[in-house]
């Protein structure tokens, strides 16, 4: 489910809620990443309250930002784009959640120490309330690849539900294959960052880039000094990361998207929706049928490995 409070601040500074909104996911929703369904609470709010929205300025308080992530897409899907055109028709703005509440709970428990004697019972009632699930980590796999005429980066982010998201990046300056891979890498992890997600797997086919990042290899180049140092920076920003070179047979789909954008090579600001369709162009069931008819006609010969006896009386004589 998804709920939204709307509250206005009175001459004294204090909140009074206005409008209590919720309502459960349904369908494809129950299948959106932790980012959309954010993203899905605050349509279902400007759908809800457009008349009081079209009136003021409205202060988005989340722990990410929905706004951000819409605007800021490479490539906007339809149910995005929607989305988009209906924030832009709003002035609405995001202001980050303060951690006020964990900030009172520490004060609480600094000011109530457990004496050092105390233990803790057996059968502490509720005990389930101590178990929680830990969801496995995101997985990024990026790709780059340079032309002599263009270049190109593939990322793939794969959520801990297996949600799939794919993008395919032209790269606006030419380049050599390892600055390719180098920015592939970058893009990833800022939109990783853009998405909230703290614990990754970033999965590349570069070994040279993999094992200068785990400092295994040292930079020698002047050419990769900067993207070393910035892929680095979003290194450190994770709560947790690792990373692990892979073969390129293990990296196929990233390796396709950078190929694609590089020789596709657009034009900076550029975007360029390329729809990939699982189609038949002949039934499997219709060319069996086809194959049969053509076999119904023909005249089947068999040819007999055996030798006939008669065959070396024939030759002699």
């Amino acid at each position: 489910s998804l709920g939204a409070l709307c509250a206005q601040e009175n001459d004294d500074g204090k909140e009074a809620a206005l409008y209590y909104l919720s309502r459960t996911l349904v369908g494809a929703e129950l299948n959106y990443s932790p980012i959309e369904k954010v993203c899905l609470a605050l349509i279902f709010a400007i759908q809800k309250l457009k008349h009081y929205m079209q009136a003021h300025t409205v202060k988005v308080i989340s722990k990410a930002d929905p706004i951000k992530y819409i605007l800021s897409r490479p490539v906007l899907s339809g149910r995005l784009a929607k989305w988009a055109m209906l924030i832009s028709q709003h002035d609405v703005v995001y202001v980050p959640q303060k951690a006020i509440k964990g900030q009172a709970l520490a004060d609480f428990l600094a000011a109530h120490p457990i004496p050092s004697h105390w233990e803790l019972p057996d059968d502490l009632p509720g005990e389930e309330v101590f178990y929680i699930d830990v969801l496995p980590p995101w997985e990024m796999y990026f790709d780059g690849a340079a032309r002599r005429d263009g270049a190109g980066a593939g990322v793939i982010l794969v959520s801990p539900e297996k949600h799939v998201f794919t993008y395919s990046f032209t790269l606006t300056n030419l380049c050599s294959n390892n600055v390719a891979e180098y920015q592939a890498l970058v893009l990833g992890l800022q939109m990783a960052k853009e998405m909230k997600i703290q614990d990754l797997d970033v999965y590349g086919d570069s070994k040279l880039v993999i094992h200068q990042l785990l400092d295994d290899y040292d930079v020698k180049k002047d050419d990769l000094i900067p993207y070393y140092k910035h892929a680095s920076q979003l290194l450190a920003e994770f709560e947790s990361v690792r990373l692990q070179h892979v073969p390129r047979s293990a990296n196929k789909t990233a390796d396709a998207l950078a190929n694609l954008a590089a020789t596709l090579a657009l034009g900076a600001e550029e975007n360029m929706s390329v729809p990939v369709c699982n189609r038949w162009v002949i039934n499997p069931q219709d060319e069996a049928e086809i194959e049969a008819e053509e076999l119904s006609g023909a005249v089947t010969v068999y040819e007999i490995d055996i030798e006939d006896w008669r065959r070396p009386l024939i030759d002699f004589l």
